[in-house]
């Protein structure tokens, strides 16, 4: 079939993908277990299999001499020529089967009985296949002795898998040696997981010998690495690597210093697009490219594998070299090509791929695009069963799959209303993001509006930029001169790869928010696969009207409802709101705002929930932000205002981290303006004043910036006062009240943030003295902390208070022109649990 030509899509060949797909959910489900457990599993599969084996040979021998001539007569052939025909239509909607001389074969009922039984057969024996793998080599994995150090500090000896460079977060050791006490407990080979290693010197290159003192961490037997630990002390680097893998280290440095020069994203992004090294490109170019839905672009995968395979045929081809000596070359390119960007799950699996292509190829032998990558995943479970919770694992197997079930029928599709080359283009990254969405929803709650766009534009250059990098590398080593005229040439495609990114992140509604809970995933399953059966359905079958219509459902229902939803939230939140108290759990984040402009003290650390609150009471913009300390539970969710604040008011950071959350709204173009008590200023009509801390060089709770708002002289509508008290301890608020700025924290206030969650730390007699109508406390539901305690609560008993935990959001309303004492008229308080 070409594209466009209106005939139905060839039939998918199911019959090793079902058993592999089904026995990998298995072993994704098992492998967290107990060994218990996991023989129980066994034991069930091998009931089934039994039971599969008796049914397939009763209806084998049942369904002899039955049919039509040439139909299925032996359960082998029933197998064979059922999974061809029944499978395959019941899968993609074919209306045919195998023909005889005289039309369509009807099976008999023994027939289909066999390839029913014998799916099962091979289903439940592979699944049992890779879980008996996984049960067999799990003391291997998890060394009874290196499992009972957990919690313990220890000294390990290994090599390290990936470049450590200095600023590295985390790292992946290749793990040979444990000590503790410098005696040995456990040799051995196995992964580790680093968090936080500590390079001072030179980058620590891949497979050079690392020492180093750790915190071993406890993990689940179903995670990807059989062990995680925190560095207790500099990694120290020894002997570096020999061999292959000293070569390729070569090659790697050699391509490293052709390409630093290169200025822009350009630079930043080719050694991603040649090598997989992301570690030169800036956090705002990253959060570009996931944003686009480009970052698969600097993760080397199959396309870097199809690239190479493609232009050695292509040039062999065109030089008259044999088609064996060809794909002998291809595959030890590949090898190769393997080595120099080290073996992760992804560029695993397109090598596998490729070399099952290449074989089949080699022996003249017709190659099937969805048995190759379910033969691929079998083989590779079987040699590592914990790559099936690997999440660039899926994601590699999804996207492969999807293109090779759903691009040439989508293309079809397309090509019905558009020219066939943009149909073409269109229909590759988009069968890619359908198969891949539901595990990237997992990752990232939101689904990419203009992903295809993107990729549309910069996939084409993608390929040019991995081909002239890799001659880079192959050239830096012999000819500096020549790799840098490549490096130039290599640059212009990465850096279009940039500027797609930005643009694409910069246009509105780059992303469309979706819940990442169970019904969330499931809603957006069901429609992928609705999509995949309505575009494999030929046309003209009352099929896939059923499913179009199924489509529509699944798209429009919950759709409507989460519209629905986001209109009722809104209607409930009243619109003439003061101050609010937003729900972020475990933390403060207080809106307060005054003729049409906004201030939000502290923002939490769950992003989610302030983004949730800013949305229900309509806040796109913060005119002032006041952080009152570097505590996560009051910057942790900065990232979620950054870019739309316009000051900042903080103390004096006082770790790197701290710094950190400053650069990030500094990058956003906030000014940021540190304070002590004394400072002033206006929002609206409120005015307000910084009372403590009085110790510009102060850190922690007792440094917390505490405001006092009051409305001004001007002020008519909408006027309630606040003393919002951050972490404030009882010590620092006695203080307080000795100095000049206690005298502005006394007096009735509408509205006081109670100081620190509600904890018992707290001065009694600042609450007297600045008695208040209402009390705010940010607390989390069963915190293990016992906020709010009894001796806080007492300390506002002549207040309406407003609790997090059991209120959720509080917004305080004000009717009225303030009293003679600059009170507010009258107060109201909207609770979103209570109503």
């Amino acid at each position: 079939m070409t594209v466009g030509d209106g005939g139905a899509a060839p039939p998918v060949d199911v019959r090793l993908a079902v058993p592999a797909g089904v026995a990998w959910a298995v072993l994704v489900v098992a492998l967290p277990w107990s060994a218990g457990r996991q023989l129980v599993v066994l034991a069930g599969l091998a009931v089934v299999l039994l039971a599969a084996g008796v049914v397939a040979a009763v209806a084998g021998r049942g369904g002899r001499g039955v049919g039509p001539p040439g139909a299925a007569g032996t359960g082998a052939e029933a197998w064979a020529e059922a999974g061809a025909g029944a499978w395959a239509g019941a899968c993609v909607g074919a209306s045919t089967g195998p023909l005889s001389p005289s039309g369509p074969l009807r099976r008999p009922r023994a027939s289909r009985a066999t390839a029913v039984a014998t799916l099962v057969l091979v289903t439940a024996g592979l699944a049992g296949l890779l879980l008996g793998a996984a049960a067999a080599r799990a003391d291997a994995r998890w060394p009874p002795a290196v499992l009972d150090l957990q919690g313990r500090v220890v000294t390990i000896e290994g090599t390290a898998t990936a470049r450590i460079v200095p600023g590295s977060t985390t790292a992946e050791l290749d793990m040979g040696l444990v000590e503790v006490g410098g005696r040995a407990v456990w040799r051995g080979d196995s992964s580790l997981f680093l968090l936080g290693p500590r390079v001072s010197g030179p980058a620590v290159e891949i497979g050079q010998a690392v020492r180093v003192r750790v915190s071993v961490l406890p993990v689940e037997r179903g995670d990807p690495h059989p062990w995680a630990a925190a560095s207790r002390g500099p990694l120290r680097a020894g002997t570096e690597a020999e061999g292959v893998e000293a070569a390729a280290n070569g090659l790697r440095g050699a391509f490293g210093d052709v390409v630093a020069e290169l200025p822009g994203d350009g630079g930043a992004l080719l050694p991603g697009l040649a090598l997989g090294d992301t570690s030169a490109v800036p956090d705002d170019l990253r959060e570009a490219m996931e944003t686009a839905s480009l970052t698969h672009l600097t993760a080397v995968s199959g396309s870097n594998c199809a690239v190479l395979v493609a232009l050695v045929m292509l040039v062999g081809g065109a030089l008259r070299v044999p088609r064996v000596v060809r794909i002998g070359v291809s595959c030890v390119v590949l090898l190769a090509f393997l080595v120099l960007v080290t073996p992760d799950a992804s560029i695993l699996r397109a090598t596998v791929m490729a070399l099952v292509v290449l074989v089949h190829l080699a022996a003249a032998r017709p190659v099937s695009g969805l048995p190759v990558v379910a033969l691929a995943v079998t083989g590779l479970l079987l040699a590592d069963p914990w790559l099936a919770r690997d999440v660039g694992f899926a994601l590699s197997v999804l996207a492969t799959a999807g293109l090779v079930v759903l691009a040439r029928p989508l293309a079809a599709e397309l090509a019905r209303v558009l020219p066939t080359p943009i149909a073409l283009g269109l229909a590759v990254p988009a069968a890619a993001q359908l198969a891949c969405q539901p595990v990237l929803l997992l990752l990232e709650p939101s689904l990419p509006v203009h992903g295809v766009v993107a990729n549309v534009l910069a996939e084409p250059a993608a390929p040019v930029a991995t081909v002239a990098g890799l001659l880079v590398c192959v050239t830096a080593p012999w000819a500096p001169g020549l790799a840098e005229l490549v490096a130039r040439v290599a640059w212009v495609p990465a850096s279009w790869v940039g500027a797609v990114a930005r643009t694409v992140a910069a246009w509105p509604g780059a992303r469309l928010a979706w819940s990442d809970g169970p019904a969330g995933v499931a809603v957006l399953v069901v429609a992928s696969a609705l999509v995949a059966a309505v575009v494999l359905t030929p046309r003209g079958l009352r099929a896939r009207r059923l499913l179009g219509v199924a489509l529509v459902a699944a798209l429009v229902v919950p759709a409507g409802a989460a519209v629905g939803a986001r209109l009722g939230e809104r209607a409930g939140v009243p619109d003439d709101w003061v101050v609010v108290q937003c729900d972020v759990g475990q933390g403060d984040a207080v809106l307060v705002r005054s003729a049409g402009r906004v201030a939000l003290i502290d923002v939490g650390d769950d992003e989610e929930a302030l983004a949730g609150c800013l949305r229900r009471f309509g806040v796109d913009e913060v005119d002032l932000l006041v952080l009152t300390h570097f505590d996560t539970d009051h910057v942790g969710a900065v990232e979620v205002v950054a870019g739309s604040v316009g000051s900042v008011l903080v103390g004096a950071p006082g770790r790197p981290a701290d710094v950190a959350v400053l650069d990030v709204l500094r990058a956003g173009g906030a000014e940021v303006v540190p304070v002590t008590a004394g400072a002033r200023g206006v929002l609206g009509d409120l005015a307000w004043s910084v009372l403590w801390p009085v110790d510009p060089e102060a850190s922690g709770n007792d440094a917390s910036v505490v405001t006092a708002w009051r409305p001004t002289a001007g002020c008519v509508t909408g006027c309630a006062s606040l003393l919002a008290l951050g972490d404030l301890g009882e010590a620092a608020q006695r203080r307080l009240l000795s100095t000049s700025a206690g005298e502005e924290a006394a007096g009735p206030v509408d509205v006081v943030k109670v100081s620190h969650h509600g904890s018992a730390d707290q001065h009694a007699e600042l609450y007297r003295r600045a008695p208040a109508r209402v009390a705010m406390i940010g607390v989390g539901r069963e915190n293990g902390y016992g906020h709010p305690t009894d001796d806080a609560l007492a300390l506002v008993g002549g207040a309406v208070v407003a609790r997090t935990d059991l209120d959720g959001d509080a917004a305080v309303t004000v009717r009225g022109a303030p009293r003679d004492d600059g009170a507010a008229a009258e107060l109201r308080l909207w609770r979103r649990r209570r109503g």
